[in-house]
């Protein structure tokens, strides 16, 4: 008697714990309903690619780190990035059909969109701050000067009195035409 007691007891606190996983689930899909958004195939279909897309590039990124990290072989390194990217390119080619034939997406601006995108984050710490410091410099009326550094060769403004890549003093920047 007291064995049942226990498992209908343990039933129901699964139950319990259990429900609101369910309830989430079923309240997600009525408020879809509800509030028209569920979306077209079309929508749909890019959603479900994207996802594609994104998880094969967080595998990507995972191999490479464990890569990194000495825990693959360079065979075996190669093996799973061919793997992923025999997977990815129908995947992207699919998403790159479906936008364009539904006009979501002008390929040429998404180009330039993707090489800004490249392109800023290929900029190291050093050469954001050089330019932040190039933008202070012009918001103060600094101009640049035909000086180098004598040990770097980086270009400096008149009244600096230490080179902003190497830290040399001001005295001993020369002539741009000296420096060779």
């Amino acid at each position: 008697m007291e064995k049942v007691f226990i498992l209908i007891l343990a039933i129901g606190v699964a139950i319990f714990i259990a429900l609101p996983f369910f309830r989430k689930k079923v309240e997600e899909a009525s408020s879809q309903e509800e509030s028209g958004a569920i979306r077209n195939p079309i929508e749909e279909k890019l959603r479900k690619l994207n996802f594609e897309k994104e998880s094969l590039y967080a595998a990507l990124k995972e191999i490479d780190f464990d890569y990194d990290l000495g825990k693959l072989s360079k065979e075996d390194y190669e093996e799973l990035q061919k793997k992923y990217k025999l997977q990815a390119a129908p995947i992207l080619k699919e998403i790159d059909d479906v936008r364009i034939k539904t006009g979501i997406i002008n390929l040429e601006e998404e180009v330039e969109k993707e090489i800004r995108l490249n392109r800023k984050a290929k900029l190291t710490d050093g050469e954001e701050i050089e330019r932040e410091i190039l933008k202070a410099r012009k918001s103060n009326g600094k101009d640049k000067t035909n000086l180098i550094c004598s040990n770097c060769g980086k270009e400096a403004v008149s009244d600096d009195k230490f080179c902003s890549n190497c830290g040399n003093k001001l005295n001993e920047y020369t002539n741009k035409q000296d420096y060779k």
